[in-house]
């Protein structure tokens, strides 16, 4: 007979998506199940970009910056990408912190002192995972796999076998299930939803190693770009003292996973490095296929898709993790307040509704990034599809057995065109002026405050203003703070009484926000005539009286965008649900149509 264990909510799969849902089920009082397949945390590095919006939210689940700077790389590292032939020979960089860069833009739109950190996947899945396992309402089990689910009435079944075959088979009850496991997604797949979008755009190999490289580098950064004809490829620098990876693309069919031995790419680094002074121990290999798709649904029922189940981008651009967060952030405190009755089981579509837009618009930012490399390898006269016709010579049958010497001169032969190409960098100031410009069009690539927290919901959960709105015209490199239905509530500074605090002080994940002014009794009054129930859910905050400076009340007015008279109600997620920008002529029930419109019964 199988093992029988219950709960609120079974998560599949337990990478930061699926991590921090759990988290933020916890943060409000909901059990839940994580299964995941491996023991420990995948050693092998993925992403490496923890943005701004995952920073805050992070932070809310009561994760410090101490814990997640621990392992990350120092800030001047990670804002540098540079375009190279090998590592130390440097054709262009961009600086994120040059001149105030892109720090002096995030500085008075997040309360963080770090915009972002270049933070191995591994070493935050190790810092998320301790918070799990210091949580009484959360469960995980490891190397154990979820093969498939049956329903009964407003439950879910769940079967689940340990990996090791040995043990007995495990039925798991749950009100919902969330799949969070990632690119293949199993749940994705035994609910029949189709991915949309090209599957492949590129293969790849990637292989991870652990070196202290500091003394060598000319300069540190977290991305070289390497064009050295026999090393096509990119370095990530998880960390410049510690741990790297190198990327290099794959050609099928003139190559094959099998041709990327650990020799093969061991040589190979060695040649992007420039120097072979170094033993490279390659510590693992990983094969990947870029694709650029969105699930056609996000949703079957009482089963929700999250992180990289539901889209998966191409890596340039750093918005796949990041996104997966900020979806687990959206739909807890939705699943909390359909768990605990507060609000019907519709307001779940509202983070398709919300998200897929948001993951749409990723993905083709990411592949418009993918994409827009390649012009700087064009603005030396080289062409783009070069590495696939030297793949088909190379590994041409008649080629393969011809003697080594042979096989290495014609090598030197078919490379020493872009070796001159390349090298006319340094003498020809019309491509070097071409090359430099090409590389600062890179830019919106990792300059991208706009898409890390500037994306507004045009529906979902949320009182969209009447009249002519349009929707708001979304930026990559610049953001605009606005207290709009569905944008993310404005950060202020509030300096007063010997202490200095954000606006987002003011926002609790466990209830909604009403804000208000001096003007604004009428709202308050209202709040309590519409009852204990609908009074329990929102919590208001006179603006007028947090003792702040004026200078701090003057600027948390303005990103108001509200009258004296008027209301501001802002969601658990900290994104607006519903603005009166002045007096109402029954506020009761202007406020009870707004609470029902946005989910709360």
């Amino acid at each position: 007979m199988p093992t029988e264990l219950e709960t609120d909510v079974l998560i599949v799969g337990g990478g930061p998506a699926g991590m921090v849902s759990a988290l933020c089920l916890a943060q409000l009082g909901v059990r839940s199940l994580i299964i995941e397949r491996h023991a420990d945390v995948n050693p092998h590095p993925k992403a490496h970009e923890l943005n701004a919006r995952s920073i805050e939210i992070l932070n809310e689940l009561e994760i410090s910056m101490d814990e997640l700077t621990r392992e990350a790389a120092p800030d001047s590292d990670g804002s540098r990408i540079l375009f190279c032939k090998s590592i130390n020979e440097e054709f262009g960089r961009i600086d994120l912190l040059e001149n105030g860069g892109s720090a002096q833009k995030y500085a008075q739109h997040i309360r963080s002192e770090k915009p972002y950190l270049n933070l191995s996947q591994t070493e935050l899945e190790r810092v998320i995972r301790a918070h799990i396992q210091r949580s009484p309402q959360i469960k995980l089990m490891t190397e154990h796999d979820w093969e498939g689910f049956s329903e009964t009435g407003t439950k879910l079944v769940s079967q689940v076998r340990p990996l090791s075959g040995t043990g007995d088979p495990i039925e798991i009850e749950s009100r919902y299930l969330l799949g969070a496991d990632g690119a293949a997604s199993r749940v994705r797949k035994a609910l029949g939803i189709e991915m949309i979008g090209p599957d492949r755009l590129q293969d790849f190999v990637n292989a991870y190693f652990e070196i202290g490289l500091r003394d060598y580098v000319h300069t540190p950064a977290k991305l070289y770009w390497i064009l050295h004809p026999a090393a096509v490829g990119a370095f990530i620098a998880h960390h410049v003292d510690k741990r790297w990876t190198y990327n290099v693309p794959i050609t099928p069919p003139y190559e094959t996973r099998e041709d990327f031995t650990a020799d093969v790419l061991k040589k190979r680094i060695q040649t992007a490095l420039g120097t072979d002074r170094y033993d490279i121990e390659i510590k693992s290999i990983s094969y990947w296929r870029m694709t650029a798709q969105v699930a056609e649904a996000y949703r079957r029922g009482r089963v929700l898709l999250v992180g990289d189940s539901a889209h998966r981008f191409p890596p340039t651009g750093g918005l796949g993790m990041n996104t997966g967060i900020a979806d687990a952030h959206n739909l807890g405190w939705k699943l909390t307040a359909v768990l605990k009755g507060r609000s019907p089981e519709s307001l779940l579509d509202s983070y398709e509704v919300e998200r897929r837009p948001v993951a749409q618009r990723n993905g083709e930012e990411s592949r418009a990034n993918f994409e827009k490399v390649f012009e700087v390898i064009e603005a030396f006269g080289l062409d783009r599809n070069a590495p696939e016709l030297l793949a088909r010579v190379t590994n041409h049958p008649f080629l393969k057995r011809m003697p080594g010497f042979v096989r290495r001169l014609v090598l030197w032969l078919l490379r020493a065109p872009a070796h001159f190409l390349l090298g006319r960098f340094r003498w020809s100031r019309r491509i070097r002026d071409r090359v430099l410009s090409s590389i600062e069009d890179q830019r919106g690539h990792f300059d991208r405050i706009g898409l890390d927290i500037g994306y507004v919901y045009e529906d979902g959960a949320i009182a969209p203003e009447g009249g002519n709105a349009r929707p708001v015209e979304q930026q990559v490199m610049d953001y605009e703070p606005t207290s709009r239905p569905g944008a993310r509530f404005p950060h202020v500074e509030l300096a007063g009484g010997g202490a200095v605090r954000s606006s987002h002080d003011l926002i609790d994940y466990a209830h909604y926000t009403l804000l208000v002014d001096e003007a604004g009794v009428p709202w308050r009054d209202a709040l309590r005539d519409l009852g204990t129930a609908l009074r329990s859910e929102v919590q208001p905050v006179s603006v007028d009286q947090l003792g702040t400076d004026p200078e701090s009340l003057a600027r948390l007015r303005a990103v108001c965008e509200i009258e004296s008279e008027g209301a501001l109600l802002v969601r658990p997620d900290g994104h607006v649900a519903w603005r009166h920008q002045g007096a109402a002529p029954d506020p009761t029930d202007a406020l009870r149509a707004a609470l029902q419109r946005v989910g709360v019964q």
